[in-house]
């Protein structure tokens, strides 16, 4: 390109033979006109100079600038490197339709130019959110791949690609290396960003794919999370579950959100509801006993990122907590046959005392009147409580002092005959938040107690709900992970009011599912990176369960830790969201387990703080501009300069102009 420069002896021969002949006219010498074609001549000579002047220098910029990106063979189209790393995050947001279409078509498109450009002899790998390559590939086989790359979930952070690139910089034969990040930088994704160790040669580029909630076709609308609130009528019956949804509008120009919920394909309500750019609404609606058996699915309208408008949910007969009983009483029968969410279980002193398979079972433990157990009994008692069992203790009459379960000895003190309310004020405990379906104010008739038991040996005991003269009705204490509570009334008299009343049914469900019914998620979360609790308690030992979904069986891990909940490690499967089945070992029956993407993406912006993100990695990035034309890998000063020669040329050219134009017009002046 540089033998253009002799193009520069064009503008100077016409500059020096001038295409036209001098006629000569002779007139009477006046000495004012002498003078002023003299004038007229030198100006014209500084026209003619300032004219060649910015004709050489527009040509000789813009033989420069095209001669530019080869000058240096050794800095351009990734000549100077030995291996490339491709880093390419392909998540959910980058699937988006904006102005220019899809942004992962626009990184590929611009990956491909790079790998065009490349050398065959550079060794060239892929990481991605759902590809990667273990092994240096030539340019031409990563493009192959790089055709096939689409979209998935988040699955792997910024931090976790800059130590795949460190352990690739140790290869032996690993020179120089080219690290080209293509993101949309979600916050998510550049969390956790740790100081590194300077890698002298390793050249980070980020070529920067810029995204806000405006630039989505369609807007977002996401639906956040779920989850549900029992329901109760006034005579003790339960009415089902109350299904609620959390909805935010990310941006965009929509202006509602139409939200259903399905089981077995069928919508068992829908709504809709108004909400502007920012807001966050909730959606609700009761699920009867029959529906909330099967797995559901809640659904918004579809939008401009449909990724974030589906929630597959667990049954929920899968939220039940499994209660044993020690004794017996009408009322305690009464409870669990209005209560779908406790599942009873009978059991004897041998149980606990044999340390029967059923004990470990139990989220919870009613023991109905006295009780006397062996120490292996008390030992085992104990480390269910430890495990983080509820138990609960009813005096069945008043002729009885109440015993303390773990010393397995009578409390000291004494029956008194009482005609006291219960106090408002222990109900607002948080313990009972959400519980009742009847607003706590000064007006609620709460029942009386006709009995109750007085002793000073609870020090050590919190008081929950007291009645209004002060007494201790319902005590309890923390015992490692499990929770022992006492019920300082009998059940055959003192009580009567309060077992025949609206508050006896949600009381003491939130009191038997205080430590197991919050630990159970609504939903799965695929590709959490931690171990996944399930949603029911699942018999295994430690060993492989079966995953059964449409696309067919995968094996997965489970374990149970010391709380007895049991966990699933989340790997490469499933890939996709949905409902599945899980069969394990020792369970006959298969669980019914849901599984869904993350919500990492849903903000749909890049992160106003990337460039102090980066910074804080310890990298020197350099900030690319992709064209989907030309490769990035060009040296970046050479870049600058062409631009500055390009812009030199046009400066120089229009000045040539204006000088002509000047010509002209004085031209036309001296000829009127």
């Amino acid at each position: 390109m540089l033998w253009g420069l002799l193009l520069l002896a064009i503008p100077l021969l016409i500059h020096l033979f001038q295409f036209h002949r001098t006629q000569t006219i002779y007139f009477p010498g006046v000495f004012r006109l002498t003078q002023r074609l003299q004038q007229a001549r030198q100006q014209k000579r500084l026209q003619h100079w300032l004219v060649l002047a910015a004709r050489m220098l527009g040509i000789a910029c813009m033989v420069f600038a095209f001669a530019m990106p080869s000058c240096d063979e050794q800095n351009t189209a990734g000549k100077g490197y030995s291996h490339v790393v491709l880093l390419i995050d392909n998540g959910f947001s980058m699937g988006v339709e904006v102005a220019d279409g899809q942004l992962i078509e626009q990184a590929k498109s611009q990956a491909r130019v790079i790998l065009q450009d490349l050398p065959a002899e550079v060794q060239v790998k892929l990481y991605s959110q759902t590809t990667q390559t273990d092994l240096w590939m030539s340019p031409s086989q990563i493009a192959t791949i790089l055709d096939t790359l689409g979209i998935g979930p988040q699955r792997f952070f910024l931090r976790d690609w800059i130590e795949r690139v460190q352990l690739a910089r140790q290869e032996s034969g690993v020179r120089n290396i080219a690290a080209i990040l293509f993101s949309d930088a979600q916050p998510s994704f550049l969390q956790g960003l740790v100081a590194q160790q300077p890698m002298g040669n390793v050249d980070w580029r980020f070529v920067s794919m810029s995204l806000s909630p405006q630039d989505v076709k369609g807007g977002n609308i996401s639906l956040d999370t779920a989850w549900y609130v029992s329901q109760f009528s006034s005579n003790s019956e339960s009415e089902g579950l109350l299904v609620k949804a959390r909805v935010t509008h990310r941006g965009g120009n929509l202006s509602e959100a139409k939200l259903k919920l399905l089981a077995d394909g069928k919508t068992v309500f829908a709504q809709t509801k108004a909400l502007k750019s920012g807001e966050t609404v909730e959606f609700e609606g009761l699920v009867n006993a029959e529906n909330a058996h099967k797995p559901m699915l809640l659904s918004l309208s579809k939008d401009g990122y449909p990724y974030d408008d589906e929630l597959y949910l667990h049954p929920i007969k899968t939220w039940q907590t499994t209660v044993g009983i020690l004794g017996s009483d009408r009322a305690m029968d009464a409870l669990f046959a209005a209560q779908p969410l406790l599942q009873k279980r009978q059991i004897t002193q041998p149980d606990i005392e044999q340390n029967k398979p059923i004990i470990n079972q139990l989220d919870a433990l009613v023991v109905v009147g006295a009780l006397k157990l062996n120490e292996a009994g008390k030992t085992n008692l104990g480390q269910m409580l430890e495990r983080g069992t509820t138990i609960l203790q009813f005096p069945s009459n008043a002729n009885i002092a109440p015993t303390e379960l773990l010393n397995q000895g009578l409390i000291k003190g004494a029956w008194k005959q009482v005609d006291q309310r219960m106090a408002l004020s222990g109900l607002n405990h948080p313990i009972f938040q959400g519980a009742f379906a009847e607003s706590l104010s000064d007006k609620v008739q709460l029942p009386a107690v006709q009995r109750v038991f007085q002793t000073a040996s609870f020090d050590d005991w919190e008081t929950i709900v007291q009645l209004e003269d002060g007494s201790p009705l319902l005590v309890s204490r923390r015992v490692e992970n499990g929770t022992q509570w006492f019920w300082l009334s009998d059940l055959q008299e003192g009580s009567k009011q309060f077992l025949n009343s609206s508050w006896f049914l949600p009381m003491v469900t939130q009191i038997l599912a205080s430590n197991s019914i919050e630990e159970r998620p609504l939903y799965g979360v695929v590709f959490s990176k931690q171990l996944l609790t399930l949603p029911a308690p699942l018999l295994t030992d430690e060993r492989a369960a079966q995953l059964v979904g449409e696309s067919g069986t995968s094996v997965v891990e489970l374990q149970t830790n010391s709380e007895r909940h049991t966990s699933m490690y989340v790997g490469a499967e499933p890939s996709f969201p949905g409902h599945f089945q899980l069969k394990s070992p020792l369970e006959k029956s298969a669980v019914v387990v849901s599984f869904n993407w993350p919500r990492y993406e849903s903000e749909m912006q890049s992160d106003p703080a990337m460039k102090e993100k980066l910074s804080q990695s310890g990298i020197e990035w350099k900030e690319s501009v992709a064209d989907g034309q030309s490769s990035i890998l060009q040296n970046e000063p050479l870049k600058v300069l062409w631009h500055l020669f390009i812009w030199g040329a046009a400066i120089f050219f229009a000045v040539e102009v204006l000088l002509l134009l000047w010509q002209s017009k004085i031209k036309t002046q001296e000829n009127q």
